[in-house]
């Protein structure tokens, strides 16, 4: 990344018609308004990766944009850690939880996800990251913006969502 005041954002699903509801190209729509300093991290594959790709393209933010197809455990750890803020851009109910964003959170990552039931367990609005409504390209870009150009809050999030992600580990639950 070129400077401190880049941002990585993190992407990680199923690039296929099976998840579809992921939200791909609205989170692709809103990247392409993001500044040049800010680069893409998609983690998965499927069928529908090649039309997402084509997607970038046109609109022209390609280069910026990352595919780095399934990853092993050890691999997506590291790049969990690597990327600024996750991004769980998904449509509908269909997402029933969220673990990819638990996931980031425990590796102390702020999360911009979608306002649905299953997801505001894992996101809480403010506290753990920002929750905007499904399918809102626009408030999606907004709320990026805002984390790229707010680290100090990104960082207060990302604290406490790895505080907050404690509390679903399996130890936490042997012990209650």
């Amino acid at each position: 990344r070129s400077s401190d005041l880049s941002t990585a954002y993190l992407f990680v699903g199923g690039l296929d018609k099976a998840h579809a509801f992921k939200g791909v190209k609205y989170l692709l729509e809103a990247f392409s308004h993001l500044p040049e300093d800010t680069d893409l991290l998609i983690v998965g594959d499927g069928d529908l990766k090649v039309e997402y790709e084509r997607f970038a393209d046109q609109l022209q933010v390609r280069s910026r944009v990352h595919f780095l197809g399934r990853l092993d455990q050890e691999t997506l750890v590291d790049v969990y850690r690597t990327a600024d803020v996750f991004v769980f851009p998904s449509i509908n109910r269909a997402e029933a939880f969220g673990l990819a964003a638990l996931e980031a959170e425990a590796c102390g990552k702020p999360v911009i996800a979608s306002d649905l039931p299953g997801v505001r367990t894992v996101v809480l609005q403010g506290e753990t990251g920002l929750l905007i409504p499904p399918k809102d390209a626009e408030r999606l870009q907004q709320a990026m913006l805002r984390l790229h150009e707010d680290k100090a809050l990104s960082l207060k999030l990302g604290e406490r969502a790895r505080i907050h992600a404690e509390k679903f580990s399996w130890d936490t639950h042997i012990r209650s």
